[in-house]
């Protein structure tokens, strides 16, 4: 599938921007960076610091991002001086990304899924057995909705630790919503309600009042961009950005 001659401009935080671009560019498309997040360390480490204490009592660590890994592993380092965790632990890795980043580490998941949303993670692990009736570690993003730990406190002890959260950039340059203002863009690609958020607001800073054409990943960023008076053309149900793509290519077929 072909993007040829397109031009979108990316929202996706900043320490993510070349994984994108290079992802669109390969299928013919123009990537203009407009960064409308970024990802930092948590406020409130004192929760992460004790999840980091009491490691021996958990069974499971889920971890749903490579930001947790990254995040989590850096906060454990510095506590105890070295990414080993208790031999009584195992892992549990949502995607490619997420597994690749552990492996970095020499960790190694006893389990890891595909699976394409919050829903089909939550079922395929609430029916592991191995999980049920035991203590789970959590590490999200402040950000991350409470779903995954409210479908595993069906069948397991969570505990869910903050270990980064996202806010906006400081000294964003503004040139590329001239692109928005003179049409001269195909679609604003979202990936989280944050940026979208974010990016109504710069809008409103400039005084502008415009509907931008939008490609989102997941419902809860594209019920973001349609509150905000969006219009939605892609909802990507896959949350990568191959994913995004791959839908964006499909809405451009269908026309």
């Amino acid at each position: 599938m072909s993007l040829d001659g397109k031009i979108f401009i990316s929202t996706v935080s900043i320490h993510r921007l070349k994984e994108i671009r290079n992802i669109f560019n390969k299928m013919g498309a123009r990537v203009v960076d407009f960064p409308m997040t970024r990802i930092v360390e948590a406020d409130d480490k004192a929760p992460v610091l004790k999840a980091v204490r009491e490691l021996e009592k958990f069974r499971w660590i889920v971890f749903t991002s490579a930001n947790g890994v990254n995040f989590f592993l850096d906060i454990l380092k510095s506590e105890t001086g070295s990414v080993i965790l208790p031999v009584n632990i195992k892992i549990a890795s949502i995607g490619e990304k997420t597994t690749a980043q552990l492996e970095k580490n020499g960790i190694k998941p006893m389990h890891t899924s595909l699976a394409k949303n919050k829903e089909e993670l939550a079922k395929e692990l609430k029916s592991m057995e191995s999980l049920q009736n035991t203590n789970v570690l959590l590490p999200l993003g402040n950000l991350a909705p409470g779903y995954m730990e409210n479908e595993l406190s069906d069948v397991a002890s969570v505990t869910r630790i903050n270990v980064y959260k996202t806010e906006k950039p400081e000294n964003i340059d503004t040139a590329p919503m001239n692109l928005v203002k003179k049409d001269k863009y195909d679609m604003v690609l979202f990936t989280s309600a944050s940026g979208v958020y974010n990016f109504a607001a710069m809008m409103r800073s400039l005084n502008w009042e415009l509907s931008p054409r939008s490609a989102c990943i997941g419902g809860s960023t594209a019920e973001a961009a349609e509150k905000c008076g969006f219009i939605c053309l892609v909802k990507a149900g896959e949350s990568t950005y191959e994913g995004l793509a791959k839908e964006i290519a499909m809405y451009y077929k269908k026309q």
